[in-house]
């Protein structure tokens, strides 16, 4: 992490670093306390955001705009342009942590561990390569659209939008 950033985007970092079983078991325990002044509002600030909850209310989504891509989380939505992309759950993950983690370059074994989860273990680079792959392939719906996601030979990817 960047020490030129904010506390909110170390947060939100860190938050989505987190597997989604780790996530809700965090946002429970939170939204069962009753008195949230333990925590520092940076934190319930990132936890909010990440799930749509503000002043006990469902609020909007957390929505990524990076050039022409669209992404929002809760939805499970991608769009590149006008157009929606169908991606595989995998895929929207990998695209995920791509995302909150842009213009850092993430290994095959970190890609690997929040994509797959516990069977991790298992994947290949090549699997890797071949997901994101497919990935990129249905994010360029045209030959002048940037590419968002860029491999690093022989250590892994990152997400730039070029903007």
């Amino acid at each position: 992490m960047d020490i030129s950033e904010s506390g909110r985007q170390i947060g939100e970092k860190l938050f989505a670093l987190l597997d989604t079983e780790q996530q809700k078991d965090l946002l429970q325990y939170i939204l069962n306390r009753e008195n949230l002044s333990d925590f520092p509002d940076i934190f319930l600030c990132t936890v909010s955001k990440c799930h749509g909850f503000q002043n006990g209310s469902v609020q909007p989504l957390l929505e990524i705009r990076e050039g022409d891509l669209y992404f929002c989380l809760e939805e499970r939505t991608v769009c590149v342009g006008s157009q929606e992309i169908e991606l595989t759950a995998k895929e929207f993950d990998a695209l995920h942590l791509l995302i909150v983690n842009k213009k850092r370059v993430l290994t095959f074994e970190t890609i690997a561990y929040h994509v797959w989860g516990e069977e991790y273990i298992d994947v290949t680079p090549k699997t890797i390569h071949n997901l994101l792959s497919r990935l990129r392939q249905k994010l360029q719906i045209a030959p002048e659209a940037p590419e968002y996601v860029i491999s690093v030979r022989g250590v892994g990817y990152k997400f730039d939008a070029g903007i």
